[in-house]
């Protein structure tokens, strides 16, 4: 069969290599020449040489089916691409060849787009790719790497192949997220070195920068749903509670004007307010958030996980921009608990969230300093054993505010592991979360689970890698998850996988472009607005003292809160 196969991609590059046309369509070479050469070593082949050596390595493949398998890196074996992304970087490890011939083969009798080349990865350019990506149409394609000893005759001394597909589907959205530099006490302490970018999945240039250099802690973000307002935590004034909410004009205004704090809601009771996971309803009127929060956390010094937290206390509150006031969402606001990662349906009429019983060894353990100190070996694999914690999502009705009864979501609670960071599809038919043994945020166990959205058996998805995924997005069309994962390094990237209707995802593929060798990708996003048209970001003063803005423990609020209980 192998040998059957490999005769096959012999004859259609030996029809391509001839400027055929074959099955009506035009040879690749008359738009972009098939091979790609780099460095000296493959400078000194000439055409004819080059083409020789490509059909006498795979007439020698075609003979041996002993050799070593080289270790494909990217992509990853059955990857789903959308139609609008642009080419991935095909990366391999191999310590045996020093020159390597990629192939691209297809089901249909189509020709072969090969690379050789001294280095281990090609990205094919823009042309190359759009060619693969007609010649596969909706069938699987598959990238074959062959090791060669640049002997004379040159000998094949390493395979290996996987097969990739071409969804039909697009995405049509950009990502937007942070790049923060690790570990995190040294991102805590220069927060003008951390960079928020817009990713065009389609685009062949990285991520441009919207904005950076701000002069204060930037945290969590978030867009409605139809992109036109936009939030922020962002410390101002030495107030940890500060929200910004702003409207996405060109550019987006990020002004003290612009700020609530969440240490505005219930000023009389204790503990301040940082304002956790804040989220915007489908309708832009209110904005939700998890307050008069305690949170166990310390930084460990690691680049791999050098933070570990998650909040011991803690309610869910609103904020209503019409009526500007803060109120308490019943059924989310239980004593004795903590209730955290708030996320909407799209309908604006529930909210589902994690709730866990209040653990008074953590809150004695935590006390007043609202950190903890630890040992320089300590890693997070020990603070997971000594201090466990596991969350259950529940839903609540919103009831205009007034909030109802939690129910549990049955499949995601009450089963042996810690579930949080919940996102309904935006037809509201499902929801992904996450899951770990234990914790909440940036676990190495975590994994990405589905569930319907009225509860029922959760399934892991398809597109986890083997370690970290958290911080998901659903593209606006329900389409494709983008999420994160330090599967590859200390600092996280950011995937790409498409669900189906039955709530199945692919294996997923790395957003290469967007990933840096210094910075991890943080909280990715989709927003629902054309790449071509999203703003740029517009900083105002933000360290002067206020006239308008109040820190906390101030007497007075410059706007008038109602309705606080």
């Amino acid at each position: 069969m192998a040998s059957r196969l490999l005769s096959a991609i012999w004859l259609a590059v030996i029809l391509t290599l001839a400027a055929c046309t074959f099955a009506g369509r035009p040879p690749f070479e008359k738009t972009d020449s098939i091979y790609r050469f780099r460095d000296n070593v493959i400078r000194s082949l000439g055409q004819t040489e080059a083409q020789g050596l490509v059909q006498e390595v795979l007439a020698d493949a075609s003979r041996d089916d002993r050799l070593k398998e080289l270790d494909i890196l990217n992509p990853y074996d059955r990857a789903v691409f959308p139609l609008d992304m642009a080419s991935p970087d095909i990366t391999w490890k191999d310590d045996r060849a020093s020159m390597w011939l990629v192939c691209v083969s297809f089901a249909e009798p189509s020709g072969v787009v090969c690379m050789l080349t001294d280095q281990p990865s090609w990205t094919p350019d823009r042309q190359a790719w759009e060619q693969i990506k007609t010649n596969a149409g909706q069938k699987d394609a598959h990238v074959t790497i062959y090791g060669l000893a640049p002997e004379k005759p040159v000998r094949m001394v390493s395979r290996n192949a996987v097969s990739i597909r071409i969804s039909q589907d697009r995405v049509a959205a950009p990502v937007f997220f942070q790049h923060m530099p690790l570990p995190f006490a040294y991102a805590a302490r220069h927060p003008e070195l951390s960079q928020w970018r817009i990713g065009d999945i389609a685009s062949y240039a990285p991520p441009p920068v919207v904005m950076e250099n701000l002069p204060v802690c930037g945290n969590c973000h978030g867009f409605s749903s139809d992109g036109k307002l936009f939030g922020m935590d962002m410390d101002i004034h030495e107030d940890k509670g500060a929200y910004v909410i702003a409207e996405v004009t060109d550019p987006i205004n990020i002004s003290e004007q612009n700020f609530i704090s969440w240490n505005d809601f219930q000023r009389t009771r204790p503990n301040s307010s940082m304002g956790l996971f804040s989220r915007i309803s489908p309708d832009k009127q209110t904005v939700i958030s998890t307050v008069k929060e305690t949170s166990f956390f310390t930084m460990i010094p690691d680049i791999d996980y050098s933070q570990f937290f998650f909040p011991i206390k803690g309610q869910i509150a609103g904020y209503d921009r019409r009526e500007k006031r803060f109120f308490s969402l019943k059924g989310a606001d239980e004593s004795g608990y903590v209730q955290t990662c708030p996320a909407w349906h799209p309908d604006g009429q529930t909210i589902v969230f994690a709730r866990t019983r209040h653990d008074p060894r953590l809150i004695d353990t935590i006390g007043d300093r609202g950190y903890i100190t630890i040992d320089p070996h300590v890693r997070i694999e020990d603070l997971n054993r000594l201090y466990r914690i596991q969350f259950d999502l529940y839903t609540v009705p919103f009831n205009k505010g007034k909030g109802g009864n939690a129910i549990p979501l049955a499949g995601a609670s009450h089963n042996g592991k810690s579930n949080y960071f919940p996102r309904y599809s935006p037809d509201g038919k499902w929801i992904v979360f996450t899951q770990s043994d234990t914790g909440l945020a940036i676990q190495p166990s975590s994994r990405l689970c589905i569930i319907p959205a009225e509860g029922g058996k959760a399934r892991p998805l398809a597109c986890n890698t083997p370690v970290m995924n958290s911080w998901h997005s659903w593209s606006p069309n329900g389409k494709w998850l983008v999420f994160s994962s330090k599967v590859n390094t200390p600092y996280t990237q950011l995937f790409l996988a498409h669900i189906d209707a039955r709530g199945k995802a692919s294996v997923p593929v790395l957003l290469s472009r967007f990933s840096s060798a210094t910075r991890a990708c943080l909280v990715p996003e989709f927003v629902n607005i054309r790449p071509e048209d999203f703003p740029e970001f517009t900083v105002g003063d933000l360290t002067s003292p206020s006239k308008t803005f109040n820190a906390p423990g101030t007497n007075h609020s410059p706007i008038e809160l109602s309705g606080q209980r």
